[in-house]
């Protein structure tokens, strides 16, 4: 358990904001043959809420369910609202729902039922966002339902842009702070194995504002542990280039702080891959075996050596 973790059990009132990511790999099938999403409902929020109910917590929770839709190009003229293309050329848009927003609860039997019907709704209401809209906009005219884009995989989920939603709200925490609460905690809950794909400037400022704000995330995988280092960032950008006259060079040879676009570059020089692991977000793969009661439960923190949530 680290530190950050041990003081929101501690704490009394604590604010809490869930993340649950929806995507492709939520439907598939775990090892022991739980769905990853049955992981969630019937596993691990039981027993992060009974451990909260142990330790005589009061927590103000959120809980919020996160989604990318990707678009080919056929899709473009059904698809409503804004749309943005990442660095791959595909088109995508982000979906957010609330599931619960500042309460404080003491039953979580409603919630956790609610959150295991708003799964498969929360999917259909995205793929339909188009036909919703043009039935607001043209209520006399008929419109044929139809799905219309695909959920992301894992790996392309909108993980910087919804911890960046839930940073807002704390921007300036330190103006007519409230007593009453004794802590923040962050929790993204994800099928994926810690692998996500980001734009480098996205992740540039998260870091930034993460460290400003002195906040971490605690990262639930709900996959078995990867034999690569987790969790992890890839991005695209330039080769960082060292520069005599910079005034932190070692920082310039950071792929993340260096390799920036260069105004006016008389060299060409191409976009590669690079890996980069985030200090800020501490990862616990949750892979207890519910149907298995003679098994000794699996369940695996790469830091620290054992899990803060068993």
């Amino acid at each position: 358990m680290t530190p950050r973790t041990k003081a929101i059990y501690r704490s009394l009132s604590a604010k809490v904001t869930i993340f649950i990511q929806v995507c492709r790999e939520l439907w598939q099938f775990a090892g022991d043959g739980e769905r990853f999403y049955e992981k969630i409902v019937h596993s691990f929020l039981p027993t992060l809420f009974s451990k909260w109910r142990e330790a005589g917590t009061d927590h103000t929770v959120t809980i919020v369910l996160i989604s990318r839709v990707h678009y080919d190009a056929t899709e473009l003229q059904y698809a409503a609202g804004p749309l943005r293309r990442d660095e791959d050329g595909r088109w995508y848009k982000d979906f957010f729902k609330v599931i619960t927003d500042l309460e404080v609860i003491n039953d979580w039997n409603p919630t956790l039922f609610l959150l295991k019907d708003s799964f498969w709704a929360f999917q259909r209401d995205i793929l339909l966002a188009h036909h919703y809209h043009q039935a607001s906009m043209e209520s006399t005219k008929p419109h044929q339902a139809r799905l219309v884009g695909q959920i992301s995989y894992a790996h392309d989920g909108p993980i910087l842009e919804a911890l960046n939603l839930g940073l807002n709200p704390n921007e300036t925490h330190y103006i007519d702070r409230s007593l009453s609460s004794t802590g923040v905690s962050t929790i993204m809950i994800t099928p994926g194995t810690g692998h996500f794909r980001v734009s480098k400037q996205l992740l540039r400022l998260t870091t930034t504002r993460m460290l400003d704000q002195g906040f971490g995330l605690d990262l639930v995988s709900l996959a078995k542990a990867p034999l690569h280092q987790s969790p992890i960032f890839s991005f695209q950008g330039y080769e960082p280039q060292f520069d005599r006259d910079a005034k932190s060079s070692i920082r310039c040879l950071d792929p993340l702080w260096g390799g920036d676009e260069i105004p006016n570059d008389a060299i060409a020089r191409e976009k590669v891959t690079f890996w980069w692991e985030p200090f800020w977000i501490g990862v616990t793969f949750w892979d207890k075996q519910m149907d298995l009661p003679f098994r000794r439960d699996r369940s695996v923190s790469r830091n620290p050596a054992q899990s803060k949530f068993s």
